[in-house]
């Protein structure tokens, strides 16, 4: 009985734990629900923040775009419309944009620069020479660079407009990697070339294109900006090396070539009458050199002369391969050697040679024994003397020339060439840089600069030598009016490069191509008066020698 009343309370306490199992289970689950179900709450939550935040996100950055593009200042284009302009344009002219430059290349002759422009601009505003400007309606003078502006309510640009005019000479385009400026003498600057010869036509031949190796020659100059006062390349003088022999202006084929500046010169013909004065001469050789309008690195850099190198040019001065070309003047990096009578020491220009090497040994030796001969006792001998070793002809010549123009650098103190063959007399030239002359640095049109030199002071104590200056002076003084005429066909030739010249360097004060022109042509009337008052006191002095 005991055992019975046992097993029933066991199994009474059994389903009572049952149930209650079945009711934990069942809470369990509940709670079990009620998480899945604020999981579920919290992702959505989290889902809707997530796609509000992208949505703030989005928000901003089209606010941030909307503010940069309100704010962003770009130049699109740049042009001037014949439309427009139909009494300066024949054809509509499109700028180049590049950084901060704005080149438009005219390419006809235009009695002005006053231009109605059309442009395009990303901006608030755009002002020209601080001038506000409308597109298509506003004129403005572009004779000289102007300030172009391009503003937004935060930011502004400023670009420079650069316009360049046809002005009938050839043109020589030369860009340097990256539009480097050329900053250090002598060195060498990798550049792309073009040399249009007919600015107007380009047809066939007109354009040379090659690459080309870009120095400087001699001292750089720098000048002030016009538009902020900045330090800018001044008007230098290059040389380029082409990588294929070329016929530039139908001057013999060859790699090498010259850009004289005459920056000092304000005719710009000192050199060129110089070289007329040479071609008809007794010297075998002159060189061979054009104007022509210079755009480095896509600005307009004046009026420059183009032409034959010395250097490296034994196919043009006719010394041949074996020859010599020596200058008065010691320059870096080239070999030399010194006489006792000659002012400076010698430099040998070609061919390459090392001091002590057999070429230096011929040619130091050879200068040294012409000038032994001429400073000898025995001097004025036709066989012994200095004609045995200098050429008559070429000393005689050159002479005339330089002191004609009474040339400053021609007294044996910078840059006065000699050359030879090898088995033949030293002859003087080629003739070079004749800046300095013809009434600049010494206006006086009296005394004698060359016949003072050491070598040439002597060569006036023989008589041979002074019956041969006489004859040939008579020969350039009756040759004077073709001297003159040849100096009236460069200014006509000039005419319309004058004032765009000018432009870049002011170095006549104007406001207008006229004015310009008028002052141009006072100093080439000073310049040709010069010429025939120094020809009258030669006439007289060297009779009377």
């Amino acid at each position: 009985m005991k055992k019975f009343l046992f097993s029933v309370i066991v199994l009474c306490s059994l389903l009572a734990c049952s149930s209650e199992i079945d009711d934990l289970k069942k809470e369990i689950a509940g709670l079990e629900d009620a998480s899945r179900k604020l999981t579920h709450t919290k992702d959505s939550l989290q889902n809707a923040n997530d796609k509000t935040q992208n949505d703030i996100d989005n928000t901003q950055g089209q606010i941030d775009q909307a503010l940069q593009d309100i704010n962003k200042v770009t130049l699109a284009y740049f042009e001037f419309l014949h439309a427009d302009n139909p009494y300066q344009l024949v054809e509509d002219v499109k700028c180049e944009i590049a950084g901060d430059s704005v080149v438009c290349w005219v390419p006809n002759i235009m009695p002005n620069k006053v231009l109605i422009p059309q442009f395009s601009y990303q901006g608030k505003s755009l002002t020209i020479g601080g001038k506000a400007v409308e597109s298509g309606v506003t004129s403005i003078d572009f004779g000289k660079p102007q300030k172009l502006t391009v503003t937004s309510d935060l930011l502004s640009k400023d670009y420079t407009v650069y316009v360049y005019s046809y002005t009938g000479l050839p043109m020589v385009w030369l860009t340097t990697n990256n539009r480097e400026d050329i900053s250090v003498s002598d060195l060498v600057y990798e550049a792309k070339l073009k040399i249009v010869e007919n600015a107007r036509t380009r047809g066939a031949g007109d354009v040379i294109e090659a690459n080309a190796r870009l120095k400087a020659i001699g001292p750089l100059s720098w000048v002030s900006s016009k538009l902020d006062g900045s330090s800018q390349m001044g008007k230098n003088n290059y040389r380029f090396t082409i990588n294929a022999a070329y016929s530039v202006l139908d001057d013999p084929m060859n790699t090498t070539w010259e850009l004289l500046s005459n920056a000092k010169d304000a005719t710009m013909l000192h050199t060129q009458t110089g070289f007329h004065l040479g071609k008809i001469s007794n010297l075998h050789f002159t060189p061979h050199f054009h104007f022509a309008d210079l755009m480095l690195n896509e600005r307009y850099f004046g009026t420059y002369l183009l032409g034959e190198s010395i250097d490296y040019t034994n196919n043009r001065t006719g010394v041949e391969s074996n020859g010599f070309i020596v200058k008065i003047d010691a320059s870096n990096g080239r070999t030399y050697f010194k006489t006792d009578n000659l002012e400076q020491p010698v430099t040998i220009v070609s061919p390459t040679v090392f001091s002590g090497d057999e070429d230096y040994q011929f040619i130091s030796n050879y200068v040294r024994s012409a000038e032994s001969a001429l400073f000898g006792s025995n001097f004025t001998d036709a066989t012994e003397g200095w004609q045995r070793y200098l050429d008559m002809d070429s000393f005689v010549d050159w002479y005339l020339i330089n002191e004609i123009a009474k040339n400053l650098d021609g007294d044996f103190g910078a840059e006065c060439y000699m050359n030879m063959k090898r088995d033949g007399k030293l002859r003087m030239g080629p003739l070079w840089k004749m800046e300095r002359s013809f009434g600049y640095g010494d206006s006086s049109t009296s005394d004698f600069v060359i016949k003072n030199v050491k070598w040439y002071n002597r060569l006036f104590q023989d008589p041979a030598f002074v019956a041969k200056v006489k004859e040939r002076f008579t020969y350039f003084y009756n040759h004077k009016n073709d001297i003159l005429k040849e100096i009236d066909a460069d200014v006509s030739y000039l005419r319309n490069a004058i004032p765009e010249n000018n432009n870049k360097w002011e170095v006549f004060s104007g406001s207008s191509a006229d004015d310009v022109r008028k002052k141009y042509q006072k100093e080439v009337t000073t310049m040709k008066s010069w010429i025939e008052k120094r020809m009258e006191w030669l006439n007289d002095e060297i009779s009377k020698l």
